[in-house]
């Protein structure tokens, strides 16, 4: 097999595991917003992968559940068919996540007997799976900061350790199945502005987290008003002396965090796209620069529509697209930073 064609294979594999690592992603964002979370108590990495197979393990998984907080604090009236509808969701998640690991170990087996890696290629897949076990390790301890007999959710903290590491993942294996199918080129490029691009992938890697603390700590639904808030820019509700209402005035600040870094990501966005339309580079990199302006709309968006229609609850599809939008926006800025080295032509400048 000449190096091309196994580059390619390798690269298409790499690419499949992105979008795999993005379904992921959906349902995640399905098992928050349904508080499925913290319906599976129990972590079992091989037998775990099978439901309750009777009704008599489903009491069981029921009887176990009603242990915590979850249960006790808000859900004292769920029946055994909606706690089945909430364990299907946080089942199917932890499913998903062994499916991609089966996705990540089977292929590299077949690869290293057709002798189509080599060592640097076996090192970058281990440090993909490496990654991977430590965001199912980082989402256990996060599940069980929510097992308890005082609280209904998970940590914030844990939950934004968990979607960061998940971060982390998607630009991993996508950056190095890019480099698969378009093999780096030594002609000179623009480096001023791929650290412009370089820039804008720190900036939403930090919104992803500041969103996942938004999210773990529900605090879109302190203030669902939009432009302003409760008719101010500053909401003048934060109050952080001893009288006044901490836990409401650090939701109201991350909410209003969150809204200003998105403004400003949209601002860098449209900024970033005009200021690289002459960039002598492939099509890769002018097709990436109006998805990349296409997406950030539609992430402003989703962002304003889950916030106006969460009314005590943030909706379920809206959250959901709001949060994947994010990822993919984060996928676009890393192409843009690749592709941007892509070069046209040897002489370019």
């Amino acid at each position: 097999m000449d190096e091309a064609k196994r580059k390619k294979i390798l690269g298409i594999w790499f690419i499949i595991g992105v979008g795999m690592l993005l379904g992921q992603i959906i349902l995640g964002g399905i098992t928050r917003l349904t508080g499925s979370g913290l319906s599976i108590t129990e972590w079992k990495a091989i037998l775990g992968a099978l439901p309750p197979m009777n009704e008599q393990e489903w009491s069981l998984a029921f009887i176990k559940y009603q242990q915590f907080g979850q249960y006790k604090l808000v859900n004292t009236s769920m029946t055994l068919a909606e706690f089945k509808w909430i364990f299907f969701w946080e089942w199917f998640h932890r499913l998903w996540a062994r499916l991609i690991a089966v996705a990540a170990i089977l292929p590299l087996i077949y690869f290293i007997y057709k002798k189509m890696v080599f060592k640097e290629d076996i090192f970058k897949i281990l440090i993909a799976i490496a990654l991977g076990a430590v965001a199912g390790t980082v989402g256990w301890i996060m599940v069980q900061s929510g097992l308890k007999q005082n609280t209904v959710l998970v940590n914030p903290v844990n939950l934004m350790s968990h979607i960061l590491v998940a971060t982390i993942i998607v630009m991993y294996v996508l950056r190095v199945g890019l480099e698969y199918l378009y093999p780096k080129q030594q002609h000179p490029f623009d480096k001023q502005n791929r650290i412009l691009f370089l820039i804008l992938i720190v900036l939403v890697f930090i919104q992803i987290g500041v969103g996942a603390l938004v999210a773990g700590s529900k605090s879109a639904l302190v203030c669902t008003s939009f432009p302003l808030m409760n008719g101010h820019y500053y909401p003048t509700e934060i109050n952080f002396s001893m009288a006044g209402n901490y836990e409401f005035s650090v939701k109201l600040l991350l909410q209003f965090i969150h809204r200003n870094i998105a403004y400003f990501i949209f601002c860098y966005v449209i900024f970033l796209f005009f200021k690289t339309k002459n960039v002598s580079a492939q099509f890769q990199f002018h097709r990436t620069r109006w998805l990349l302006l296409g997406m950030i709309m539609l992430q402003v968006l989703l962002g304003v529509l889950t916030l106006i229609y969460s009314q005590g609850k943030v909706p379920v599809m809206l959250g959901v697209l709001h949060q994947l939008g994010a990822f993919i926006l984060l996928i676009f800025s890393v192409e843009g930073h690749y592709f941007i080295k892509y070069r046209a032509k040897p002489d370019a400048a």
